[in-house]
């Protein structure tokens, strides 16, 4: 799920404020880089009016690292070999890792020739560019074959089968973005899949390309367990399955009423704290820096904040 609520517009509405489980962990994480993120890069996309430094923070907020881009190339693969699949199609393993191939290699292209820096939205930009880090071609074609490595797993899950078996009209979400409200705010929600069993449960499906992080993925979870009981109703258990795609482990969660209870109240809080944060102009000096300075590193922000 890593960047694609950035996609989302924030605060569209006077008041009204957008959360997603990206934008409270970054909330979380370091509340300077929170600030800058989502307040001081504030109009940075207009080239025509925006300062040279919100400028610059505009582009700063859409570098990517090489760790992520392994997990978006992934999840974009698998939706075009499920969008398949839901059309009574087939797409060989070895056509998604040439396909994913090529997207690497446009990316990296447009990345280092610095074309992002005219369009970071449409344009990728990495981290690793930006900062003038020396990587070397091994660990860029280490990144190319993992992104491989993890497409294969998924074509020989069990989990994969079942869901070519499972007829379409008991799918339910395939990289949905979507939406509920909770405390006048519009939580954002985009689950990677999900389906219902013959059980007539619904099966929350989140591919994994990195480590678990359960404490994120626990909240992740229920956040879209509470929409799927909005959105399509559910038993009172509803199935979640965490696909570590470099492993190939796959750990199925259930998650009861509590659970879901326990995430809402967990957006309760975080939104209270957002718009605490927000309350009038927000300021710099109200967002201080994380005490953790091993969160800094991969920073996007790190050369702004002279840490």
């Amino acid at each position: 799920m890593s960047y694609q609520m950035d996609f989302w517009p924030e605060d569209v509405v006077p008041g009204r404020l957008t959360w997603s489980v990206t934008r409270d962990k970054r909330m979380r994480t370091c509340l300077r880089r929170y600030y800058l993120h989502h307040y001081a890069s504030r109009g940075g996309g207009n080239v025509k009016t925006a300062d040279r430094e919100t400028r610059e923070l505009y582009v700063l907020k859409h570098l990517r690292n090489r760790y992520m881009w392994v997990g978006e190339i992934v999840h974009e693969m698998i939706e075009l070999a499920l969008t398949a699949v839901r059309r009574g199609d087939s797409v060989p393993v070895e056509q998604l890792a040439e396909r994913g191939t090529r997207r690497m290699r446009a990316q990296y292209s447009e990345s280092i020739q610095g074309m992002y820096r005219e369009n970071p939205v449409l344009k990728y930009a990495f981290f690793e560019h930006e900062y003038r880090e020396e990587v070397s071609r091994e660990e860029w074609r280490l990144q190319r074959d993992r992104m491989e490595a993890c497409l294969r797993t998924f074509e020989g899950l069990p989990l994969v089968e079942a869901i070519r078996s499972t007829p379409p009209f008991r799918w339910l979400a395939l990289e949905s973005a979507a939406s509920f409200e909770l405390e006048s705010a519009t939580i954002v929600v985009k689950p990677d899949f999900a389906y219902r069993d013959t059980d007539e449960r619904v099966v929350l499906v989140d591919w994994k390309t990195g480590k678990p992080r359960l404490d994120d993925e626990k909240l992740q979870l229920a956040v879209y367990a509470a929409y799927a009981k909005r959105a399509w109703g559910v038993a009172d258990v509803t199935r979640a399955l965490l696909v570590y795609l470099e492993t190939n482990d796959v750990v199925e969660i259930q998650l009861s009423e509590a659970d879901l209870e326990w995430g809402e109240s967990q957006v309760r809080e975080s939104v209270k704290q957002m718009r605490e944060l927000s309350a009038g102009e927000p300021t710099i000096e109200r967002f201080p820096m994380t005490d953790d300075v091993t969160r800094c590193g991969l920073c996007s922000f790190k050369r702004v904040c002279h840490r």
